[in-house]
């Protein structure tokens, strides 16, 4: 039998997946990473982040080699190898073939050269041509602060899911997905902007050729092969950015469909087959996977993450599934809860960014020495993903004018049959929940296994990608009252400043 291994380079871990021909998983491996996070010495409240390369490359190694040995197959059973990657990550490589700066998404080192951006090409354009606003994370800005520092010279600019097929092959390719993230991208031509190139003098060469997504690039080499356990020679095939690949994880393919991937963030991409971009500047378009399509995304922002950090705030272990699954239970039997937090979830609008505002848990006090338990936190906790979730679905609404899509939940949080019920009674609406929760891994294994052919995506789509279906229960209309004055305390917590 013949399997698809998809690397996925998160936020939080770098993973490896191995699928079978009927799209089910056979193995999966995954390290937790960090970061080398350090405050901008003149801007406290901005940060810059980095990531070890070598350190990062050793963690994606073992992971497939741990997949291959946990699924029992071998190497030759592998019929091609295709990586996601976290978007806007980045790395810049230098002549000599070394890595000389590589930085996650939540890296704002560029954040001076982001306001030089934004005054000298302007804001309205630059969303105009890349269909993203507020540049300060994107590797556009990121390459000009490191040019300022007078570094070592760089031959290429790569996204985080390009440098791992140039690890894997030697191979310099790109794909609109995460191109898209770089801005240094014409988002309505699907190709680098020699606008901006020219605007800021970046010469093209820096940038790879751009391929289709599930597009055959290359072959493992014979050094790659000692690494990982893959055999060299195995074919390796252009992926995508992990959001994008999520959708095509969970089914989300074709207009008329929106995809929420509940994951260390929550992002809501709607399927579009032209691009459309916000008049208000406030949502981003991208280019999906899927050839011939966009994406309009309003982003409920930090979600598992947050809901980790509460985790252990409330004195459990976030890796112990037996104490999380207690913990569920717990915000699962309380009916309602008098709680509200603020911590995480939001609603999406980098032009109005507040850096200072406070977040907070909301409850009756000291009336009777009543106090919310750790249960009623948890719910609380997953009613502000879902008050969040409909708050952003709102935002695309109002450009695309309705309500009426075929809603797809996808991510990790949605193995939380607490948090999906809650959602759908926050929207009053029936959901469709992917099986498979690993669907930004999924997606990235149903490119290379169909060739990135449009309707070779379609048939394997369909043939590997299963749904549940979720029903509102009779708590929609307490959940409207509670959505109402969620979203008044939020605007009332956007503006206070600590």
């Amino acid at each position: 039998m013949e399997y698809f291994l998809a690397i996925d380079a998160g936020t939080g871990s770098g993973k490896c997946l191995i699928f079978d021909r009927e799209g089910t998983v056979r193995a999966r491996a995954a390290e937790p990473w960090s970061y080398e996070v350090t405050p901008d010495p003149e801007l406290p409240s901005v940060n810059w982040a980095a990531f070890d390369p070598q350190a990062f490359w050793a963690t994606l190694c073992r992971c497939i080699r741990a997949a291959l040995e946990q699924a029992r197959v071998s190497p030759r059973q592998i019929a091609g190898v295709a990586a996601t990657s976290q978007r806007e990550a980045c790395v810049f490589v230098g002549p000599n073939g070394t890595e000389v700066y590589a930085g996650p998404n939540i890296d704002a080192r560029g954040f001076r050269e982001g306001l030089e951006v934004l005054q000298s090409f302007g804001a309205e354009r630059l969303y105009q041509a890349t269909g993203h606003s507020a540049p300060f994370i994107f590797p556009l800005c990121r390459y000009l602060w490191y040019r300022k520092q007078g570094g070592a010279e760089v031959a290429r600019i790569l996204m985080m899911n390009d440098w791992i097929h140039w690890r894997l092959t030697g191979e310099f390719v790109a794909e609109p997905s995460n191109a898209t993230e770089s801005m240094l991208f014409d988002i309505t031509r699907r190709t680098w902007s020699d606008e901006i190139l020219d605007a800021f003098c970046i010469p093209r060469w820096i940038l790879p050729e751009v391929h289709q997504p599930g597009e055959h690039v290359g072959e493992v080499r014979p050094e790659v092969g000692n690494d990982t356990g893959l055999m060299a020679g195995t074919p390796v095939f252009v992926g995508g950015a992990d959001t994008q690949c999520s959708l095509l994880g969970a089914g989300a393919l074709d207009p008329g469909v929106v995809g929420a991937i509940l994951g260390t963030t929550t992002p809501i991409q709607a399927v579009t087959d032209q691009l459309q971009l916000d008049p208000q500047a406030t949502l981003w378009a991208g280019c999906h996977v899927v050839p011939g399509r966009w994406v309009l995304e309003s982003n409920a922002g930090d979600t598992g993450d947050a809901y980790r950090w509460l985790v252990e705030l409330l004195g459990q272990q976030p890796s112990h599934e037996e104490a999380r699954s207690q913990l569920e239970a717990r915000a699962a039997a309380c009916s309602d809860t008098s709680a509200m937090l603020f911590i995480g979830p939001s609603i999406f609008d980098v032009q109005r960014m507040a850096l200072r505002r406070p977040g907070g848990i909301l409850f009756p006090y000291p009336t009777l020495h009543v106090r919310p338990s750790a249960g009623e936190i948890a719910r609380a906790f997953f009613e502000s993903i879902a008050f969040a979730v409909r708050a952003n679905l709102e935002q695309l609404e109002r450009v695309l004018g309705g309500s009426s899509y075929r809603l797809i939940l996808s991510g990790g949080m949605t193995r939380s049959p607490t948090l999906l019920r809650i959602v759908a009674d926050v929207l009053g609406r029936e959901i469709e929940v992917a099986l498979e929760a690993e669907s930004a891994a999924l997606g990235c294994a149903i490119l290379g296994a169909s060739g990135g052919r449009v309707e070779g995506l379609r048939q394997t789509a369909r043939a590997w990608v299963r749904h549940d279906i979720v029903q509102p229960s009779g708590a929609v209309e307490q959940y409207m009252t509670r959505y109402r004055k969620w979203r008044q305390l939020y605007e009332e917590f956007f503006h206070l400043e600590l």
